[in-house]
């Protein structure tokens, strides 16, 4: 049986072959179609909607639609864009989501649907990160941002984002400002003048050399500055 990521990866001869055998459930429910056809591949239901939906290859391809359980491409599309948004590695494993972030530049309108996609899935996992900080749990949150920004899927604006929102400990948590920093999303300078960097986080652009005295001397030359900023910039000066 095709593991996920060969579906996900597969040109559309190979989907043909990977599905040419499937028996098509005569339930009308399509969840339950899905199911059906999911099962016979060795795969959840999750996994199946998402390793087609993000294949460029599938679009055309209304025999497998079909005998997946959809009636149009637009409504597969639907369903993974609503599945992707909501799994905290459920379903989908952080393997599959690494997968699908590293193959986003096969096509350019998947790249922007997952840069599109990726803001809310990150909020819906970071809110279940405030009540379980399960070791697992923040491993895998910790690979998905690293898939992020080492695929260049990041771009400026959502680092900006990222930065102005209340997530500073989740950022320390998993070393996101080093991964700004090694990927030239954001420039060392912008991020030091940010009045939402945590202290901590500042202290690190420091350590790091990216931030000279000069630099230093500016931001403590601003009056609304935190003690706890001020005391780490004095005792860095």
């Amino acid at each position: 049986m095709p593991s996920f990521r060969e579906i996900l990866t597969a040109s559309d001869a190979d989907l043909v072959k990977h599905f040419y055998r499937l028996k098509p459930s005569a339930d009308s429910d399509f969840i339950k179609k899905i199911n059906a056809a999911a099962a016979q591949l060795g795969l959840n239901h999750s996994q199946l909607v998402c390793a087609l939906g993000f294949n460029k290859n599938i679009r055309d391809l209304t025999d497998i639609l079909s005998v997946v359980g959809f009636t149009s491409y637009k409504l597969l599309t639907y369903r993974r864009n609503e599945l992707f948004s909501t799994d905290a590695y459920k379903q989908l494993g952080i393997d599959n989501v690494v997968d699908i972030y590293s193959e986003h530049l096969e096509d350019p309108d998947i790249l922007a649907i997952l840069r599109e996609l990726m803001v809310p899935r990150l909020q819906h996992i970071e809110q279940k990160l405030l009540n379980d900080e399960e070791t697992s749990f923040v491993i895998s949150y910790k690979m998905e941002i690293h898939s992020i920004y080492a695929g260049g899927i990041a771009t400026e604006e959502f680092a900006t984002a990222r930065i102005e929102s209340p997530i500073g400990e989740l950022r320390l948590m998993v070393d996101e400002l080093q991964m700004m920093i090694d990927e030239e999303v954001v420039p060392p300078g912008n991020l030091f003048f940010s009045d939402y960097l945590l202290p901590a986080e500042k202290c690190i652009l420091i350590e790091l050399g990216k931030v000279d005295a000069s630099m230093i001397r500016n931001r403590l030359e601003n009056t609304e500055i935190s003690e706890d900023e001020r005391q780490m910039l004095e005792d860095h000066v």
